[in-house]
């Protein structure tokens, strides 16, 4: 593939190199892996897919039609990746700055909808190993976020790994020639326009697309009232690329194996619950074609005809559900373990204290440890790009580097070991209190305020202050002015009562 083509400004070039490059991205190894991880979050494992075979009496390998095939879906993928986004965003993402005017500004981009693209990201990047977030400014002139699907969205790097373009390709639905087709559109991101590009589904071949007024067209195009075209760009390519860890690894990876060994006990337990308690059917002097026929007529019927010699006899046989149970419990446990996830069905003991859900929540925290520090990355491109558009709105100088941004975790507790500890540290801290009032004439004044100042957490300093301030406010209401109402100086008199 030729890079150069998405460096410069021509469209023939870049349309040459299109279709090699999205079909090789949509090919590659990570694609399938992120497809696969992605069906396995909507309910669609691999055990949808399962069959059953036999051999034939002539030894040939046959789909078994009328055996039990239970499909029985397990959704660990799906809790394990909802369990990460709202452990980690179980609170609402908090951006602050000292400044009250850049604040309110600042509250303008941090809405319901920003927390809903941050969640939507974040679970994009666990599912699919990496999310792409994507700046736009809607219809208000505003700066806005949403998330661009990575499975339709793809980066040109050059020979210096430096990002040159980003590359959007979907299918679409026209109406043209008084007909609806689908045709397949590619759009090229570079930091100052956008190109876009089209060709039919029966065509091999993408094409700069001339319908479009505007193309290559700025990041944001507008029109005025008088019909000037009107547009600007952001400098940057307004992408950003969430990864979910280093490699850029699903969720599922670690897992897979697991889920379906899970699920096929699950549903093999099954199979061998319908088939067995249907029993063994011993037929002597059978009548009829062949087995398959008999075994029909067992089904459907109930009933088999068999000579004056013949007889049934049926049969049953124990399956071994324990050892089944048992090893789809060592799977369950073990999906939860390089899951990193917490089992909410897991009893233990039956000590609930907060150090026992701290322990189990241990992994859980640690990937979301993991996750965060990429999430804060994206954040840091996020606030430069709405710190740019507040500047551009309100002809500010604001900096994205005051913004403190706070991710704030909520996990399960035990309320009545919270209350016994306060109870504990309240006792201790009262007890603490004694002691120092108790040593108070010994110390003093301002060595007792200190003390107790670090009991209850209190600036020393900011106490005192307010101490001199009420003995001030207090020493005027009792008359105690330094001078008096007959404007003698109080600070000259001795206490004897003579003016020095």
């Amino acid at each position: 593939m030729d890079v150069t083509a998405f460096k410069g400004n021509n469209p023939t070039a870049m349309a040459g190199q299109l279709q090699s490059l999205i079909s090789a991205d949509m090919s590659s190894n990570q694609r399938q892996k992120a497809r696969e991880s992605q069906a396995y979050y909507d309910y669609k494992p691999d055990i949808l897919k399962n069959r059953i075979f036999y051999v034939d009496g002539d030894g040939i390998l046959k789909e078994d039609k009328y055996a039990s095939n239970v499909k029985i879906p397990h959704s660990f993928h799906t809790e394990l990746v909802d369990q990460k986004v709202q452990f980690l965003l179980s609170n609402p993402v908090q951006a602050t700055v000292e400044d009250p005017g850049f604040q309110e500004k600042l509250d303008e981009y941090y809405t319901d909808e920003m927390q809903v693209f941050l969640q939507e990201t974040l679970e994009g990047s666990s599912i699919k190993g990496y999310e792409y977030a994507f700046a736009r400014t809607n219809s208000d002139d505003v700066l806005c976020f949403q998330v661009a699907d990575s499975l339709k969205t793809l980066p040109v790097y050059d020979d210096n790994n430096e990002l040159v373009a980003i590359v959007r390709s979907y299918k679409k639905r026209l109406f043209k020639t008084n007909k609806y087709v689908n045709v397949f559109v590619a759009e090229v991101w570079n930091d100052k326009e956008v190109y876009f590009f089209i060709k039919d589904e029966d065509n091999g071949a993408y094409q700069f697309d001339t319908t479009r007024d505007i193309n290559p067209r700025p990041h944001v195009a507008a029109i005025d009232s008088q019909g000037k075209k009107l547009g600007r760009s952001y400098g940057v390519i307004p992408f950003y690329r969430l990864a979910n860890n280093r490699k850029e690894k699903t969720d599922l990876e670690p897992i897979k194996n697991l889920i379906d060994d899970y699920d096929l006990m699950n549903a093999f337990m099954s199979n061998n619950l319908q088939d067995m308690t249907e029993a063994i059917y011993v037929v002597k002097g059978y009548q009829g074609d062949d087995l398959s026929t008999l075994r029909q007529n067992v089904k459907a019927k109930k009933t088999v005809g068999v000579s004056e010699q013949g007889g049934i006899e049926i049969k049953t046989v124990d399956i071994p559900t324990e050892a089944r149970k048992t090893k789809m419990d060592l799977d369950k446990e073990n999906i939860y373990k390089f899951g990193m996830g917490f089992d909410s069905t897991a009893i233990g003991d039956g000590n609930i204290t907060n150090v026992v859900i701290k322990s189990r929540y241990s992994l859980l925290n640690m990937k979301a440890n993991k996750a965060e520090v990429r999430l804060r990355a994206l954040l840091a491109w996020c606030n430069k790009l709405i710190v740019d558009d507040i500047n551009r709105r309100y002809n500010t100088t604001y900096k994205a580097t005051d913004i403190e941004v706070a991710i704030e975790r909520s996990a399960m507790v035990n309320d009545s070991d919270v209350a016994n500890i306060d109870k504990l540290e309240a006792e201790t801290k009262q007890t603490v209190i004694a002691t120092i009032l108790a040593a108070a004439p010994r110390l003093d004044d301002e060595t007792v305020l200190k003390l107790i100042c670090e009991q209850y957490d209190l600036d020393w300093e900011e106490v005192q202050k307010l101490i001199e301030e009420q003995d001030y406010t207090t020493g005027l209401a009792a008359g105690t002015d330094p001078v008096d109402k007959e404007g003698v100086n109080n600070e000259d008199v001795d206490p004897a009562g003579q003016v020095e």
